[in-house]
């Protein structure tokens, strides 16, 4: 008889853990593009979100690495993990093309605001804005609000800043002081830094028989053909951002302005020279952005700075962003939100701008003091002084930016290279991009 009471005792207790189990008595975990794993015996199960960016080099790669800590020691108590995967610059949207069309993109992942409608309109970012409106924690009014506005879509919300940044002139000191030659500083305080005072130093701080060069930028977008065409009173794009303006005369005026360089000799004929050659020493002036300043602190055996960029017709430079996107097939939304705050909360953002890579994205002030006291450069305040004129890092939502800046570059080439003229390269831009606007 006590047998018997003890094995129905036992057959009772078994009947009810099988109840509980699936009732969901342990908690859940959604497995999502960034995986996931669990535990067992009761313990809280954890979500790994992978998120990456496009380091330029291992000095600002680093620099994410300990953003990564920060958000993993912010979320260890929520059972979030972040896993950073950073992406080579070669190819770096076309693998990340490639990964969302196969399902195993990262879970958030950055891009450069010029690419944000090439990602939206394909309809694989997650909408924010549902997030947002539950979270009272957040306040989307930290940010800057033009940047905020680019992102918004037909009153949905497609990610949030991960930095900003304007173009500046980093400039070897040592080499202005040793020819004598006042600095890009002291001519900009004076209200005399532009392109005719520019040109005289590139010309007397260009020796070929020792390889320096007097003025060095990437030949991409941003610092060639935008900056310069900009700075000429003209545009790449028309007012509506539906057509071409390359053809304009001002825009022809910013291209021979960057004919005359390379035809002078005044800058490394190879793109890829121009960076390790200013940290080298042997490039007075590079035309970049924030995240250049971690490698050149690392590899700079030289006194330098920063300034503002040289007027040109106006006043110019870029506002460049990036935003954090969420890949909306990811499993982990509610996670991959938790990460997204860490990544863009004003205690991350000063991180990353004390390290030296960027601009914080919000108004913050901790975070700017945090910006402005990351030294060197000494002249920080010239990254923030270019904010109000520059010109704004902005999507083309009726037309393919890709296609657009793919011809315009190739055609920009062969103008560098002297195989075009300004006034053909203006010309065959816009018709050969016609067909990239809807």
């Amino acid at each position: 008889m006590l047998r018997k009471h003890t094995l129905s005792w036992i057959a009772l207790m078994a009947l009810l853990a099988t109840l509980l189990a699936a009732c969901g008595g342990g908690q859940p975990t959604t497995g999502g593009t960034g995986g996931s794993s669990g535990s067992t015996g009761g313990q809280q199960q954890t979500v790994t979100i992978r998120w990456r960016t496009r380091p330029g080099d291992a000095a600002e790669q680093r620099v994410y690495e300990e953003l990564n800590a920060l958000v993993n020691e912010k979320l260890k108590d929520k059972g979030i993990t972040a896993v950073y995967d950073p992406a080579p610059n070669q190819g770096y949207f076309e693998k990340l093309k490639t990964e969302l069309a196969a399902g195993n993109a990262p879970d958030i992942f950055w891009i450069g605001g010029v690419e944000l409608a090439d990602f939206v309109n394909t309809g694989q970012i997650l909408d924010l804005k549902p997030l947002i409106d539950a979270d009272s924690s957040f306040q989307l009014s930290n940010f800057y609000p033009n940047v905020i506005e680019q992102l918004t879509r037909d009153g949905k919300i497609y990610g949030l800043p991960r930095d900003i940044s304007t173009m500046v002139v980093y400039y070897n000191e040592d080499l202005f002081k040793a020819a004598g030659l006042k600095t890009p500083k002291e001519l900009a305080a004076e209200g005399n830094w532009n392109w005719n005072t520019m040109l005289e130093a590139a010309r007397k701080l260009t020796d070929p028989a020792n390889q320096q060069y007097g003025l060095g930028f990437g030949n991409w977008w941003g610092p060639a053909w935008g900056y310069f065409i900009n700075a000429a009173g003209g545009s790449p794009f028309t007012p509506d951002r539906r057509g071409c303006a390359l053809n304009t005369p001002e825009s022809i005026e910013g291209a021979k302005m960057v004919r005359l360089l390379y035809d002078e000799k005044l800058l490394p004929a190879g793109d890829a020279d121009g960076e390790a050659l200013f940290n080298a020493g042997k490039v007075a002036m590079y035309f970049n952005g924030r995240w250049f300043t971690p490698g050149v602190r690392t590899n700079a055996k030289f006194n330098w700075d920063v300034a503002v960029m040289p007027e040109g017709k106006v006043k110019s430079t870029w506002l460049f962003w990036g935003p954090y996107l969420v890949n909306a097939k990811t499993a982990n939304t509610q996670a991959a939100w938790e990460v997204l705050k860490v990544l863009t909360s004003a205690e991350a953002t000063a991180k990353v701008a004390a390290l030296g890579t960027n601009i914080p994205p919000r108004s913050d002030k901790a975070a700017v003091d945090a910006f402005l006291a990351s030294t060197p450069p000494a002249n920080n305040q010239a990254f923030l002084d270019g904010i109000p004129y520059a010109a704004l890092e902005a999507p083309v939502w009726d037309g393919s930016w890709a296609d657009f800046s793919g011809i315009v570059q190739s055609l920009w080439d062969q103008m560098i290279a002297g195989q075009i003229t300004p006034e053909q390269f203006g010309q065959q831009a816009c018709e050969q991009t016609t067909s990239t606007f809807k």
